[in-house]
Parts: structure tokens; C-alpha cells; sequence
């Protein structure tokens, strides 16, 4: 394995973990299922936590891809699969950029929120327009990344780089994740982060 793929497994790896560890942060892991007013209670009681979650889930998903450029820039692969994972990882990069932007936004909206709540002020119409954008914005880096991690998948298991099992497994699940926000209107985001964290993996191990 060359030094560049190394490096790219272990980003690999690496951005997925954070991004999991983030979730639970106890007491306040619970905030991701929590109604709307007790998750404002929540975050009011733990601006802090809550920033560095968002921060967390930031830097997570720099460094997976920053993984997927390094590892598509030091690979050989035939045109076809190299092709379809140039596209991917472009793909990812943008619907990453995406993923940033609501994190950004939420981590200074969802406590100004809060603050309202606390003091019987109204929220409209500021908190229906920034739900209606980080909305969108959510579910297009939902359904770029799960097709951008598809494409991913399926260009490492058909290049020869991982193993037919270890690709197919990783698309599959990024494009179960795709439809099943599609069809019932969420995702926990988390979700996305398995298959670049089982690609990396079988790298860094040496998994057929």
C-alpha cells in the first residue's frame, strides 16, 4: 500500500470516527431525538456541548474528504472506475460543503431559538424560514452523498482496490440511505458515515 493510500485510510477512518463520537456526548446525546421544545431546553442548558458537536461533525467531514481526494488522487485505476470515482468524490466534496453550511447555521440559530422560547418571545417567522432552508440544504447533502458514495463503492470493488464485498456493502448502505430519506423524509446523518468508515478500514487492514 502506498504512502498516499495509507493516508487516505487512516482520514478515512479517522473523519467517520469523530463524526460518530460526536453523537454521544452524554447528557446531551439525547438531543438528536428529542422534540422540538425539549431539544431547545436541552441545547440552552448546553450551548457549549452543542457547539462542539456541530464543530465535531464539521471536521469530520473535512478530513473523510480530504481522505476520498487523497485516495483518488493515488490510485491507477482504469478510465471507467476512475472516472466514476473522480465524479464521486467531486460529488461528496459539494454535498459536504452542504452538510457544513447547516452546521454552521444550526449552531448559532438552534440557541438564539432557545433564548426566545425562554422568554415567550416569537420565533416566526424566523424559525419557519430557517427551517425551510436548512431543509433543503439537508436533504440535498443527503441524497448527493448517498449517490456520491454509490458511485464511490462501486468504482473501488470494480477497480480492484477493495474487495467486491467490502464496495458493493459500502454502496449499498449509502444507497439504502438515499431512499430511505427519500421515502420517509429523514436520515440520521451518522449513516453516511459507515461506508467511507468501512472502506477506510479494509484498507488500513488489508480485508480481502
Amino acid at each position: 500500500m502506498s504512502d498516499g493510500v495509507e493516508l487516505a485510510a487512516a482520514l478515512l477512518v479517522a473523519g467517520p470516527l469523530i463524526g460518530i463520537v460526536c453523537l454521544f456526548d452524554p447528557p446531551f446525546f439525547k438531543v438528536w431525538t428529542l422534540p422540538r421544545e425539549e431539544q431547545l431546553v436541552l441545547v440552552a442548558a448546553h450551548r457549549l456541548a452543542w457547539t462542539m458537536a456541530n464543530v465535531g461533525f464539521t471536521v469530520a467531514t473535512i478530513l473523510t474528504a480530504a481522505g476520498l481526494i487523497v485516495l483518488a488522487g493515488s490510485l491507477e485505476l482504469a478510465v471507467a472506475p476512475a472516472a466514476t470515482l473522480t465524479a464521486g468524490v467531486v460529488a461528496y466534496a459539494i454535498a459536504g460543503a452542504l452538510w457544513c453550511a447547516v452546521l454552521a447555521i444550526r449552531t448559532r440559530t438552534t440557541p438564539a431559538l432557545a433564548a426566545l422560547v425562554a422568554t415567550d418571545a416569537p420565533t416566526e417567522p424566523a424559525e419557519t424560514m430557517i427551517t425551510a432552508l436548512t431543509g433543503g440544504l439537508f436533504a440535498s447533502f443527503i441524497v448527493t452523498t448517498g449517490v456520491a458514495l454509490v458511485a464511490i463503492g462501486l468504482s473501488l470493488a470494480i477497480g480492484g482496490v477493495v474487495s467486491p464485498p467490502i464496495g458493493f456493502l459500502a454502496a449499498l448502505v449509502a444507497g439504502l440511505a438515499a431512499v430511505g430519506f427519500i421515502a420517509y423524509g429523514d436520515m440520521l446523518p451518522a449513516v453516511l458515515c459507515l461506508p467511507t468508515l468501512l472502506v477506510g478500514a479494509a484498507l488500513l487492514l488489508g480485508w480481502p
